[in-house]
């Protein structure tokens, strides 16, 4: 019991000399573009880019000076064990060293907050287009600065360490 498979469906028949020549379609409706929004302000960016700035200038001051005072107490260091003894400092000596650590402490917490401060608000300016420029601008400043606040201290205690000798 075999069934024969059902005849192909007719075709529609090629288009006409006529038909092929008609006239084109309508243009298609304009692709949609959004309205032109007013220029947004750049202060994002150029805020971040102070705040990284004033991160790098005022933590590599702090940390110049910090390492002069650094290299003031090179006198006082032991060849022999390369340590100082705080038994042996004289006052003075000592207040240096206090000196020292607080100027050090306050250079790389300056530049610390100040630094994170423009790194936020860089990424921010970049990822909203506020200033991207600006922005992208104090994500390196604050990054790199850090070799700079680092740099600064050594100068200094290498500058300190030079005029006691």
């Amino acid at each position: 019991m075999s069934t024969t498979p059902p005849p192909p469906e007719p075709y529609n028949p090629p288009p006409t000399r006529s038909e092929a020549h008609a006239a084109p379609g309508g243009y298609a409706a304009p692709a949609y573009a959004p309205e032109h929004r007013a220029p947004v302000s750049k202060k994002l960016g150029i805020i971040a880019f102070v705040a990284s700035v004033l991160a790098v200038v005022i933590g590599a001051i702090l940390a110049f000076v910090a390492g002069v005072q650094t290299g003031s107490l090179g006198q006082y260091v032991d060849s022999s064990t390369g340590q100082v003894d705080p038994e042996s400092l004289p006052p003075g000596a000592e207040q240096s060293a206090i000196a020292v650590a607080a100027l050090s402490i306050a250079a790389f917490v300056v530049y610390g907050i100040l630094g994170l401060w423009g790194f936020i608000q860089g990424i921010i300016a970049a990822v909203k287009n506020r200033g991207r420029g600006w922005g992208i601008a104090a994500i390196i400043i604050a990054v790199l600065g850090g070799i700079v606040v680092i740099t600064a201290l050594g100068v200094g205690a290498a500058a300190g360490l030079g005029s006691t000798m």
